[in-house]
């Protein structure tokens, strides 16, 4: 899975043969197809792969920054660094892979299956930390919890419309923009 995952990264989902994924990973083929089904197969496990680590991570950054509001304001603008973080040009490519990813369950119902339990535990912990926010009075109690992390998940990654732009937002009006949502909303 490693080696695959690194391919992707490298070459993308489909730029690379068995041959070189056999050559990277050091194993036989009959090996490979003793694990998996086919090629494909091992390309839709190492997008789950790569996808539950994109996942962690974010979950790790929000932990970590929210839990250690001390107030209302203090929680808007620890989200506005996050913010910030997150749509970074620098960060792109890890959305377009994430769309990727996603985009890759449309017609599978396998990868559906293998991506669901690890996106449902990004919207769990988004909507944990929501309820965790709502104790403490900073965030809107009539607000369901889960709603607010898929909207927020949805406005992170739909920045990928302006990645692709020739003609992109500048990003500290976006910034304004997503501030003054969240500010208004939570």
């Amino acid at each position: 899975m490693e080696a695959a995952a690194v391919l992707i990264d490298e070459h993308g989902s489909q730029g690379f043969t068995v041959e070189q994924l056999l050559e990277k990973s050091n194993i036989s083929k009959g090996s490979l197809y003793h694990h998996f089904e086919d090629f494909n197969d091992v390309i839709m496990q190492a997008q789950v792969v790569r996808f539950a680590r994109y996942v962690e991570d974010d979950i790790t950054a929000l932990t970590n920054v929210l839990l250690a509001s001390t107030s209302r304001e203090d929680m808007f603008g620890r989200l506005d660094l996050i913010s910030r973080a997150t749509h970074d040009p620098v960060r792109s490519s890890r959305r377009a892979d994430r769309i990727e990813i996603l985009a890759g369950s449309r017609h599978s119902e396998k990868m559906k299956n293998a991506l669901a339990p690890t996106q449902a535990r990004l919207t769990g912990a988004i909507a944990d930390l929501v309820r965790e926010m709502k104790a403490k009075d900073f965030v809107n109690q009539d607000l369901d919890s889960t709603a607010v992390a898929v909207f927020i998940q949805a406005y992170s990654l739909g920045l990928i419309v302006n990645d692709v732009s020739n003609e992109q937002v500048d990003l500290e009006n976006w910034h304004a923009l997503i501030s003054r949502m969240t500010r208004g909303l939570l």
